[in-house]
């Protein structure tokens, strides 16, 4: 009995032995995330660690605690949570020949649809997917047929955001085309279609928050933070902006000829814009819902070139040119699930007294209604299984 006892023992104590070094082999073989404070704390020694240190860094840099910039009595982040967003969008660009010796104007519109989309916000990235799928896209037989690729980004910062579009329209028609007794004489349809015009438009906003520690774009517009109380800041940035109009005859055509200058007789022309804005955003929290509101004001120099259907050009005078952009949004938040509507517009106007010029807008408009999971576990689990978190060496 006492042999097997010992013998036992012995056992025993060689399972505990064998237990102690394999325990200390993965403990010196792993080192948890929680212990690395920086970048230069990951492994980077062998080849393979130099190697795994570019993705590590990466996961790191995303998931690591920070410390809240902003105040949080104010607004809050949802920055472990899946945002799933499905947007009914309509983009356009619109644009007016307008003679500065008679004051006439043509206001040329595309034949706008909704698009529907998927939109998913994460720590990681941000993706937006057109799903293909249209919807109103009718009144071809009244307002003819616009293709277009358009292209508009809002990236929003903690302190500071940037638009960026680059928009391309072919075909248009004349919204005031009734206003237009001669027009009114020669045809009994609404509009005069425009299937030859085509624009180029390309543009870039920035805007810097000063309040950026009490208000949040990101609550009403990307839907990663929540605003609790109502707030709002001065901004302040610059914008650059350009458009190309193109068509393959006159823009002003024979049944509107007669309202209009020689110096509207335009068959392409385009206008290069720079300058500087001001403006002031704000959002009014009730419980749940919340309203937003901005009008920046923009003040630039412009420069137009005209070419006439004879082939001739002139060229406008640089000259003071004015910008507004106005952004709003309505929406019901209740922390998971969220819906609402939203717009962003940007409005140029160039004052030409001699010759003639293009105003033009150009935004879009969103419905939308959205959910945020909770990933932040499942993040963890599958980045340790990937080694960049809790690295086996």
């Amino acid at each position: 009995m006492l042999a097997y006892i010992k013998k036992k023992g012995k056992t025993f104590c060689l399972t505990g032995v064998l237990l102690f070094f394999t325990a200390c082999i993965y403990g010196q073989d792993t080192i948890k995330f929680e212990t690395i404070k920086s970048i230069k704390d990951i492994p980077h020694k062998t080849a393979k660690q130099k190697w795994m240190w570019i993705h590590r860094s990466v996961a790191f840099a995303f998931m690591k605690e920070r410390k809240p910039y902003w105040n949080q009595d104010y607004y809050s982040s949802f920055k472990g949570k899946l945002v799933v967003t499905i947007p009914i969008t309509t983009r356009f660009i619109n644009f007016e020949v307008r003679d500065g010796k008679t004051a006439s104007f043509l206001k040329f519109q595309p034949n706008s649809k909704y698009d529907v989309g998927i939109s998913i916000n994460s720590r990681f990235a941000s993706l937006l997917v057109n799903t293909g799928v249209s919807l109103f896209d009718n009144d071809k037989g009244i307002k003819g047929k616009t293709s277009y690729q358009d292209y508009q980004f809002n990236l929003y910062g903690k302190k500071s955001t940037i638009d960026f579009a680059l928009q391309t329209y072919d075909g248009f028609y004349i919204e005031n085309s009734r206003k237009y007794d001669a027009y009114q004489k020669t045809t009994t349809q609404p509009y005069e279609v425009r299937p030859d015009v085509n624009v180029f438009a390309l543009s870039f906003n920035y805007y810097y928050i000063f309040n950026y520690k009490r208000f949040s774009y990101r609550s009403s517009f990307a839907f990663t933070e929540y605003q609790k109380k109502s707030a709002g800041s001065i901004l302040c940035g610059g914008y650059f902006s350009a458009l190309g109009v193109n068509a393959d005859s006159n823009l002003v055509s024979t049944s509107f000829a007669s309202y209009f200058d020689s110096t509207s007789s335009i068959k392409n022309g385009g206008v290069i814009n720079v300058g500087i804005n001001v403006g002031y955003i704000y959002t009014l929290v009730l419980r749940k819902v919340h309203m937003t509101l901005s009008l920046v004001q923009g003040l630039g120099h412009d420069n137009t070139t005209i070419t006439l259907e004879d082939g001739s050009k002139y060229e406008l005078p640089l000259r003071f040119s004015s910008k507004q952009n106005l952004r709003t949004a309505v929406g019901y938040d209740s922390g998971k699930f969220f819906y609402g509507i939203m717009g962003l517009f940007d409005f140029y106007y160039f004052d030409a007294k001699q010759g003639s010029t293009f105003n033009y807008s150009s935004g879009k408009f969103r419905l939308f209604a959205g959910y945020r999971f909770s990933v932040e576990k499942g993040e963890k689990k599958l980045l340790r299984k990937l080694n960049l978190i809790d690295y086996r060496l």
